[in-house]
């Protein structure tokens, strides 16, 4: 009871809005409850690479107008997120192989510098926080898609207890982006079993304030999901 209670008040401490931009300062509710959930259905792939947008079912699924939907898409082609094809349909953008090695040498430096902060400023709360996600992990393998939100929990506490705003926020726009790529992360069970040691080995750095180590353990961690992931390709 205890590692669902720690997870779910983290979950509802650390579940954050994107910063405002000079775009979205302008958005009404419906066009903000829009991009939060495109966003979702992307980093998610309820909404796979290279599928279109259906405009009238989103808007009945939301409830809403076409006007904050596409108010909201037009955001998410600024952002990168989708792509206008020829004719006026809009698809998820799928990055190619060479588009998903750029995006994980930016993304896997980040993690690291996040790492290294994170192991000089983590409080003993956060800590505890990130051993109740790794129960949990542990108990949801024969749940891939639970796993992801376990595994992105994992990510935004960390990310936050780097104590670094800037970087915090970088980081969370550009796990958005892995919804970009072909597959899903959780889809074998050698996979599932290495990230839980993963996890754990990123634990124990962070539990002894020792940044190297943590780089260590984000690097391999890291490695490995790469190395999972383009195999797909």
């Amino acid at each position: 009871m205890l590692p669902e209670i720690l997870y779910t008040l983290e979950q509802m401490k650390n579940t954050k809005p994107p910063a405002p931009t000079a775009t979205t300062q302008q958005n009404t509710p419906l066009t903000d409850k829009a991009l939060a959930y495109l966003r979702d259905a992307i980093q998610t792939q309820k909404i796979n690479p290279g599928q279109e947008i259906d405009f009238v079912a989103l808007a009945q699924k939301l409830g809403m107008s076409r006007t904050p939907i596409r108010e909201s898409i037009r955001q998410l082609l600024t952002e990168g997120l989708l792509e206008l094809l020829p004719g006026g349909t809009v698809c998820v953008i799928q990055l190619s192989a060479l588009e998903a090695e750029g995006f994980y040498h930016v993304r896997d430096e980040l993690e690291i510098v996040a790492a290294r902060a994170a192991a000089v400023h983590i409080s003993d709360l956060e800590i505890e926080v990130l051993k109740a996600n790794l129960a949990l992990f542990d108990s949801a393998r024969a749940k891939p898609k639970r796993l992801y939100q376990i595994d992105n929990q994992f990510h935004n506490v960390l990310h936050d207890a780097c104590n670094n705003s800037y970087l915090s926020q970088t980081l969370r726009r550009l796990r958005i982006r892995i919804g970009l790529l072909q597959g899903r992360p959780f889809s074998n069970s050698e996979r599932i079993n290495d990230a839980y040691k993963e996890h754990a080995s990123i634990i124990k750095a962070l539990e002894l304030h020792d940044p190297d180590k943590a780089e260590r353990a984000i690097t391999k961690h890291y490695r490995s999901a790469r190395k999972s992931r383009l195999s797909l390709f």
